[in-house]
């Protein structure tokens, strides 16, 4: 266990001991240190999921290595992915003020990311269910769905909004009457 500490704090160390990389900084040795911090986020990432029990220390150090690669290499097309992976990771540790700050920090650095849109949802999501902040999730809801109408998630967006005005016995009502419908439907075919 402290060798993969200490894995863990060698690789945080690591990718930032060099200070920030920039466009303008792209060099064979810029592409060599970014090529080995890609692969001991890899090693970590794959010794974690061979893991056969939840490691929380494991997991808040690779949050911790995704935050360092993006601070690192903020201009590296993996950065955008690696706060993404962040904030995804925070939120599996119930720290969902870091994970909406991360989903922030993407949204704000990265606007043109490919899935920045999916950062935004996902961002309403973490407002939602793990801080419980019905207003501010339906507002992030609406700026997303505003912003992004075509989104794989719109649709989604669309019945969170409507669901958060339900109580929860309407929901209960509504998700049986769902189950009813689909299990009548599965019958006679």
């Amino acid at each position: 266990m402290k060798l993969v500490q200490n894995t863990c704090a060698a690789a945080c160390l690591a990718l930032v001991a060099c200070g920030g990389a920039t466009k303008e900084d792209k060099s064979p040795a810029i592409d060599a240190l970014i090529t080995e911090a890609r692969s001991r986020v890899g090693a970590m990432e794959d010794s974690l999921s061979d893991a056969a029990s939840f490691d929380r220390r494991r997991l808040m150090a690779l949050r911790d290595v995704y935050v360092a690669y993006a601070d690192r290499f903020p201009q590296d097309s993996l950065a955008p992915d690696m706060l993404r992976k962040a904030a995804a990771t925070s939120g599996d540790l119930n720290e969902h003020e870091k994970a909406v700050g991360l989903y922030d920090r993407l949204i704000k650095n990265y606007p043109q990311w490919p899935r920045t849109a999916d950062a935004m949802y996902f961002r309403a999501f973490e407002i939602e269910n793990g801080l419980g902040k019905k207003g501010e999730a339906k507002a992030a809801y609406e700026d997303f769905m505003k912003k992004y109408p075509e989104n794989q998630f719109a649709d989604d967006a669309a019945k969170m909004i409507e669901y958060m005005s339900l109580t929860d016995a309407e929901l209960i009502e509504r998700f049986q009457k769902m189950n009813e419908g689909t299990e009548e439907g599965s019958a006679g075919q």
